[in-house]
This record gives structure tokens, sequence and C-alpha cells, in this order.
């Protein structure tokens, strides 16, 4: 008889094969995730060499200062 998965097992297999349905909360909840690292990432974070800044979460920081 098979082991049944443990709950933080289920939740990474599931988000990393993307197997949640359209229109349920954790596949909107990943496609937020997705969107927030794309759009805040700072370009240093990553190393690019054709961009340069802090990006928009260094930009609020410098105002909010």
């Amino acid at each position: 008889m098979k082991n049944p998965a443990t709950l933080p097992g289920r939740v990474l297999w599931n988000a990393f094969f993307w197997t949640y349905e359209r229109a349920t909360w954790q596949y909107d909840l990943m496609v937020i995730a997705i969107l927030a690292f794309v759009w805040l990432t700072p370009p240093d974070w990553l190393g690019d060499p054709t961009a340069h800044g802090s990006g928009p979460i260094g930009w609020l920081l410098d105002r909010l200062r």
C-alpha cells in the first residue's frame, strides 16, 4: 500500500506541476506570485547587464524616506 503524501508534499507537487484548475484560489495565488516576482524584483538582483536601478521597491523606499 502506498503511503499518502503529506500536505506540504502535495502542495509542492501541485505547485511544481501546476495541477490546479483555473479559477481556483490556488491558481490565482500562483499567478499573483509570478506577477509579483516579475514586476517587483529589482533588476540588480538578477544580474541583468542591460538593466539598472533598484526597481519599484527601491523607488518606493526612496519616496518614503
